[in-house]
């Protein structure tokens, strides 16, 4: 059964887009569109609201909460991972709606349920991202990767938080090993549009406007529908489009 998923997620800066699908048990289905820009302000929020409870131990209400959520689930599921796809599916639809707190309340719960729930690493970095902590995004999204090596479209959204590093001058990434993770990724996945797009923005980072160009087309080959015109203009601009498509 199809799942959707976040995301795109687009940085007028850096040309910076997020995975367009999520994760699924056979194959993902395109997703609603998240904020445009991560959000930098960090405002004082709930524990339960914060990325596993903020690594701190639970108070006595949301030790209770979740202790009742566990056992409720437990009664109505045939097992817990019946449970962890049935509320990641939920949790998701919080973060392509931009409700970031009650996605992060969510995963929290699934957390949980499952300990080594790859939905919830990659979750909790996309949510950690969109608030603006590259450190703690690229933590969870690699725990996720660890967890399950074959998720293409996490590999891209990992190697976007580093290309956000960066855009940024953080010492979190680098051009390297954002190439690194997409050649990874288009190995698993050769038709990911986006990722083709990230490549295309690290030659151009990298001044090497031809391999740019090269990785642009590959980009409208797989899904012209995934193509940013803007960045294509700006590229455009150092150098005139080889193949005479783009002017």
């Amino acid at each position: 059964m199809k799942r959707v998923l976040l995301l795109c997620l687009i940085s007028m800066a850096g040309f910076t887009a997020f995975s367009q699908t999520k994760p699924a048990k056979s194959e993902a289905a395109p997703a609603p569109k998240a904020p445009a820009t991560p959000v930098t302000n960090t405002p004082v929020r709930a524990a339960k609201y914060e990325v596993l409870y903020g690594s701190k131990p639970l108070s006595k209400a949301d030790q209770k909460e979740l202790n009742e959520f566990v056992a409720s689930c437990d009664a109505s599921f045939g097992s817990r991972a019946e449970a962890v796809a049935f509320f990641a599916e939920r949790a998701w639809e919080y973060v392509a709606t931009a409700r970031l707190d009650t996605a992060t309340q969510r995963f929290n719960l699934i957390s949980a349920l499952d300990p080594n729930s790859v939905d919830a690493f990659w979750g909790l970095g996309v949510i950690s991202f969109q608030r603006g902590d590259n450190d703690l995004a690229i933590r969870l999204l690699n725990k996720g990767l660890e967890l399950d090596t074959t998720q293409s479209m996490m590999r891209v959204d990992y190697a976007i938080v580093k290309l956000d590093c960066y855009q940024k001058g953080q010492d979190c990434g680098n051009l390297d090993e954002v190439e690194t993770e997409l050649k990874h990724a288009l190995a698993q996945d050769p038709k990911n549009a986006n990722a083709w797009m990230k490549r295309c923005q690290v030659a151009y980072y990298k001044e090497n406007y031809e391999l740019a160009w090269t990785y642009f087309h590959e980009a409208r080959m797989a899904d012209i529908l995934q193509l940013d015109l803007n960045f294509g203009s700006q590229l455009a601009a150092k150098m005139p489009d080889p193949k005479g498509i783009f002017k």
